[in-house]
């Protein structure tokens, strides 16, 4: 079942109570439209797979569970194999040359790439590929370009708001001259207004960013909502074993960060904010998992602050090690600052820590706050105040039972509602859903319920 969109700012006066009808009627699928016939799909991830691919990893799983063949095209900055099997998917990587700048400028995702387009081309042509889906922007443009030339449609998953992220960059720290030009925010604007113009289908994941990419041009019948959602909700809370890197630990109040230790993190304030917590509670200790440019910043504030008993950086774990922390820390931190990239974005480890049954402590931003407030899983705290946020912390370390029940209820909200099966199948749809070239403006959605919805917006 797909979910409609309808904007109420077109609404004709007179028009909300055939609204509320069309709304509360369940939108029927083409089941033709909608059948999974299995398709080879081109899956091009910018990234180094499988580091720091846990929303392409599921997409990629997803797919392959669903019958489709599935390849996946990444970079290869680490010497990785070529070739090499994962799960039900075939992992393919660019060249890799042993000058190290060289390899850099050669794996570098940007769609005028040309090493970059020779292997989007040689590999769609080689599988035979049906459906080609591209996360994030930089290549996107490329695997446009090559699904029409193709005649294969191209689905658009657009997991980091490309522009607000290097806004967000440039706002928060200091970049070399050359991103200026090279992440200049102004050009990827134009880019994405092209993308979303012309791309198949687009994914989000969250509503704030649906609707950016409706205002910026993308026909809101092609954008659908899927989110960061956990695949791995009954292993949350599994037990696992108490990670070694904690033994010393294993008595004190454990505060957790888990992601890319980016500056819009605010990872930084709250190494600052755990300064002004343990004069309150003496032995707190905040527990850093991950890794990213922000990181040396990081440990220049711990050494500054004597806080090197209170902080562990661990650097990036496994996936599958995550939930070992998730279960044997109190409080899960989502401390990000207040940038245009968080307001348009939903992290995907709000929904693991809510999975994993922690109480969740996070900024006061629009996306977080919709959440928290709709499942009542946590607490909220003053964007951008280290007193704010070690006053709600101190609180909460305080008060394990008031912990244990903000980690029920997000427990209870993934397992009925915020889980990867419900986004599963949204993604589904949409890929097994795309028009075949000859029938670019069939409507997916049976023609009743259409039409009411295009005679309510006009």
């Amino acid at each position: 079942m797909a979910a409609g969109y309808v904007d109420l700012a077109r609404l004709r006066p007179g028009g909300a109570t055939v609204l509320v009808r069309v709304l509360r009627t369940p939108l029927v699928l083409d089941e033709h439209a909608y059948r999974a016939t299995p398709v080879t799909i081109l899956y091009i991830y910018q990234g180094e797979w499988p580091r720091g691919a846990t929303r392409v990893a599921k997409q990629v799983r997803s797919l392959a569970r669903a019958g489709h063949d599935v390849h996946l095209l990444a970079r290869n900055y680490e010497g990785a194999p070529r070739l090499e099997p994962w799960e039900q998917v075939t992992v393919h990587r660019l060249p890799w040359v042993r000058v190290r700048w060289l390899n850099r400028v050669l794996n570098f995702p940007v769609f005028v790439n040309p090493l970059w387009a020779w292997a989007m081309w040689r590999l769609a042509r080689s599988t035979g590929a049906g459906r080609i889906v591209v996360a994030d922007l930089p290549l996107a443009p490329s695997a446009i370009w090559l699904g029409r030339l193709l005649g294969i449609r191209v689905h658009y998953d657009m997991a980091e708001v490309y522009p607000e992220f290097l806004k967000s960059l440039h706002a928060v720290s200091v970049r070399p001259l050359s991103d200026r030009v090279i992440r200049s925010p102004g050009a990827a604007a134009l880019v994405e207004r092209c993308v979303l113009r012309t791309a198949s289908s687009i994914s989000v994941v969250c509503e704030e960013s649906r609707l950016r990419c409706v205002r910026r041009g993308a026909r809101a019948d092609r954008v659908v909502l899927v989110g960061n959602t956990p695949d791995n909700v009954a292993e949350l809370t599994t037990a696992q074993p108490f990670p070694p890197e904690l033994r010393s630990w294993a008595r004190r109040p454990r505060a957790l960060f888990v992601g890319t230790l980016l500056a819009d993190r605010g990872v930084k304030e709250t190494v600052e904010a755990l300064e002004l917590v343990r004069r309150a509670v003496p032995d707190a200790c905040l527990v850093v998992v991950g890794d990213g440019p922000d990181r040396p910043r990081i440990a220049q504030t711990v050494e500054r602050l004597g806080l090197g008993d209170h902080v562990a950086l661990l650097g990036w774990q496994r996936h599958e090690r995550l939930t070992e922390f998730y279960q044997h820390c109190q409080v899960g931190l989502l401390p990000f600052l207040d940038t245009p990239h968080v307001r348009v974005t939903l992290a995907n480890k709000l929904f693991d820590y809510m999975g994993a049954g922690l109480a969740v402590l996070a900024a006061d931003l629009p996306p977080m706050r919709r959440v928290l407030e709709e499942v009542g899983a946590g607490v909220l705290y003053t964007v951008g105040s280290p007193r704010a946020l070690a006053e709600q912390l101190v609180t909460l370390l305080k008060d394990p039972d008031r912990c244990h029940t903000l980690g029920a209820r997000g427990r209870e909200a993934v397992v009925a509602k915020y889980h990867w099966g419900r986004d599963e199948a949204t993604l589904l749809g949409v890929v097994d859903a795309v028009e075949e070239p000859t029938r670019r403006h069939t409507p997916n959605v049976a023609s009743p319920q259409r039409v009411a919805e295009r005679t309510l917006l006009k």
